[in-house]
């Protein structure tokens, strides 16, 4: 699985933490999962800057948090959200804000609490910068990067996409996922989001027709082995990380129905840990024969959908269950056939393998009709 790099230590799910040195994993996100390795020069945006610090935090959360991963939520619409959350306070939604120099991620919960990373505020990482010839999914401006803060209380680490219009900042879309810890309490959440004007507002989704999305996706996992592991992982071995991958979806509009895959999948800031505190760190891109499938969900008169058949497979491992959910809405921005030239969400999906091994990916996708003029 996929873990937050940042710098010279890995934070995986926010939840464990190894000192493992070196430098980061760069950013494999929603907008280019095989990125150049070299920046685009003569681009300052919301994430440049590098720093680093040390936590620590309990195993118990990343347990926790795989018993919220088999559960099933309502979606949260206005931006895109989906959060599994195991002894913190529900999740409302998310805000964020951009303007070419600062990003802020809002997340507020049902007790009336939010926490804010704020770029301007918050320790800033790992940042990769396109041009927009290197945005393969829409042609526009774009960075990727984490943010993340501690302090006494609690740890809150996000990966973030932004892209943007080069003629007006606030003609954006953020997407990505964070992780939060509640120090005091091992109460722990993993959200998941898209957000940006585009998908602000809902549409009259098309009649008739298709319309084929192709992009990228990008998230965060977590798995507890049993005893199918290979000798060298013993049993109750946490392995924490991120995905990155290509994203097809397919909208047949005349039957108002929705449905694709995530392939080419491939994990990286892969951190395992031992039960005995054995820990072992990949912070390369490992490719793998894992593919999420986003089974057929109904796309509303509003251009929202909600699909419940999510399956990951595997052509060597043995998975006894496989579940979860995805959402998503159209743009409100048409293409040059007439349909949304983009479409974006979330996804959830919770596996059992044969030998008691369990596996929970949570993430984003985004994708479009055509590149961007």
């Amino acid at each position: 699985m996929k873990l937050i790099h940042l710098g010279a230590i890995t934070l995986s799910v926010g939840i464990l933490l190894s000192a493992c040195g070196g430098g980061g994993g760069g950013g494999r996100g929603l907008v280019n999962p095989d990125p150049p390795s070299t920046p685009s020069a003569d681009m300052q945006t919301a994430f440049s800057g590098t720093e680093t610090r040390d936590i620590a935090a309990a195993a118990s959360a990343a347990r926790n948090l795989l018993n919220a991963g088999g559960q099933s939520g309502d979606p949260i619409f206005g931006s895109v959200v989906q959060a599994l959350t195991a002894g913190i306070s529900g999740v409302t939604g998310v805000e964020t804000s951009f303007n070419g120099g600062r990003f802020t991620l809002r997340i507020n919960r049902q007790n009336g609490s939010a926490t804010t990373l704020d770029t301007d505020r918050d320790l800033v990482s790992d940042v990769v910068e396109y041009s927009p010839s290197e945005n393969l999914v829409t042609n526009r401006n774009a960075a990727e990067g984490y943010v993340y803060r501690l302090n006494e209380r609690e740890f809150t680490a996000a990966g973030v996409s932004v892209e943007w219009s080069n003629t007006d900042f606030t003609d954006y879309l953020s997407g990505g996922y964070w992780l939060h810890v509640d120090l005091d309490t091992q109460g722990a959440e993993i959200g998941t989001f898209i957000d940006g004007p585009e998908f602000a507002e809902t549409i009259q989704a098309p009649v008739t027709g298709t319309a084929t999305y192709n992009g990228a996706a990008a998230g965060v996992y977590l798995t507890e082995y049993g005893t199918d592991g290979s000798p060298a992982v013993p049993s109750g071995t946490l392995e924490q990380g991120e995905y990155a991958g290509r994203a097809t979806l397919t909208a047949d509009f005349g039957s108002n129905q929705i449905s694709g895959r995530v392939d080419n999948i491939g994990l990286h800031n892969v951190l395992a840990v031992a039960p005995d505190g054995r820990t072992a760190f990949e912070s390369d891109l490992t490719a793998t024969d894992y593919e999420i499938i986003l089974g057929a969900a109904p796309i509303s008169q509003a251009g929202t959908f909600w699909g419940q058949s999510v399956t990951l497979t595997h052509p060597q491992l043995q998975i006894t269950s496989s579940d979860g959910d995805w959402t998503g809405r159209f743009s409100n921005i048409d293409d040059g056939a007439g349909n949304p030239r983009s479409v974006a969400g979330t996804h959830r999906a919770y596996v059992t393998f044969g030998g008691g091994s369990e596996s929970v990916f949570a993430g984003a996708f985004y994708g479009a009709t055509e590149q961007f003029p």
